[in-house]
């Protein structure tokens, strides 16, 4: 049973916009502020295009989103980083450190074992976190709101392939390749530019794409994005279709000792997130067997308020007689290790990738541009 998300003042009010369900009210504050927007991010656009450079000896690939919120951006990430490694490239991931300390610094490379210390996810921020938690050694991950620097590090450390997390909107490195991922069920939301709806861009810059990904978060998504407007915006373009899938659970106790297992846990739970699509993450934990009970959910990158938390799992453990079990994602699991949830079980839910389509379109971005030689045919799944 999906249980009620945390109230925030304005949050609400502003999604049920973006859904069309806040009435005139929310087009008359909202309208003139996009239309503030529309006219300020464009002139943003056109500098930052005029700004960017290439990297010499570095193949780029930038990955994006029309929309705030999370389409899967940092998934896809993950999942074009193992496929890179299947080909024989040297793969960096390249992101900002949204909301960290690391966002204001020098680009630096993150060390293996950032995940394991407290405080890492201030110092470094949290999708950072959940890219080096979730792969090899053998891939680099940088942090650094200049990317083109971050770039130059991960050169100077021996990748020759970067990965752009959340890298449309950067001004400092060209890309060679821009995979843009939308949601199949509302690609363009409301269709409205932000504030009166989640668009950071007009749909028709998804002309300026390489390839269009859509991420399915439970079965029957996957066919959903085939609309009239995404098929007028993204015209002649290839798409390719995946699918968020559970890799797996891991629980970590009282010791903090991380224990693996296939299943989801078992009782009432608590779900936790500061994510930028909360409704995405209910979508897919229903889809996969784990729906939640109640879900405190915190603004994307925000801190979290303990003293909410251990109200809410202390509601929940008075309406169903029962010690909840906290749910995170991978994103949030450095949050989470501070918790103070004595007596309270905390389980991780990691996720991957599974392919619906022939994915050489994306394949296409991983070939060595000095050799000439095309990666393998199967990427890994994940």
């Amino acid at each position: 049973m999906s249980g009620r998300r945390e109230a925030f003042p304005l949050r609400p009010w502003v999604e049920r916009a973006w859904r069309g369900d806040a009435g005139v009210l929310a087009a008359l504050l909202l309208g003139p502020l996009a239309a503030v927007y529309r006219v300020g991010s464009a002139l943003s656009r056109f500098r930052a295009a005029r700004a960017r450079r290439p990297m010499p000896g570095m193949t780029v690939i930038a990955i994006g989103g029309l929309t705030v919120g999370g389409a899967g951006k940092t998934t896809l990430a993950r999942w074009a980083a193992r496929a890179a490694l299947d080909a024989g490239r040297r793969p960096a991931i390249l992101l900002r450190g949204h909301g960290s300390a690391a966002a204001g610094r020098a680009p630096q490379v993150v060390p293996i074992d950032a995940p394991s210390n407290p405080g890492a996810a201030r110092r470094y921020g949290d999708e950072t976190l959940a890219h080096r938690a979730a792969l090899p050694a053998s891939v680099l991950v940088v942090t650094g709101k200049d990317r083109r620097k971050a770039a130059r590090l991960a050169l100077e450390s021996g990748a020759d392939l970067a990965i752009l997390d959340d890298g449309w909107e950067q001004e400092t490195l060209a890309w060679d390749f821009l995979w843009v991922v939308i949601d199949p069920l509302r690609p363009f939301g409301n269709g409205r530019l932000l504030p009166a709806g989640p668009l950071r861009r007009p749909p028709g810059n998804l002309r300026q794409a390489t390839v269009i990904v859509e991420i399915a978060e439970a079965k029957g998504e996957e066919s959903a994005g085939a609309n009239m407007l995404l098929e007028v915006a993204s015209r002649a373009l290839p798409r390719v279709r995946f699918s968020r899938r559970v890799e797996g659970w891991s629980r970590s106790g009282g010791s903090g000792d991380a224990v693996g297992a296939p299943t989801p846990p078992v009782g009432p739970r608590l779900l936790i997130s500061s994510v930028g699509s909360p409704e995405r993450l209910e979508r897919f934990l229903t889809g996969a067997g784990a729906a939640h009970d109640d879900h405190v959910a915190f603004p994307d990158h925000a801190a979290w308020d303990h003293l909410l938390v251990a109200r809410r799992a202390a509601a929940l453990a008075a309406k169903t007689g029962l010690p909840p079990v906290l749910v995170v994602t991978d994103k949030d699991a450095g949050r989470a290790a501070l918790l103070p949830a004595v007596g309270l079980e905390v389980w991780v839910v990691r996720t991957g990738l599974a392919p619906l389509d022939d994915v050489s379109p994306l394949l296409a971005g991983l070939r060595n541009r000095a050799s000439g030689t095309a990666v393998a045919a199967r990427p890994p799944i994940g």
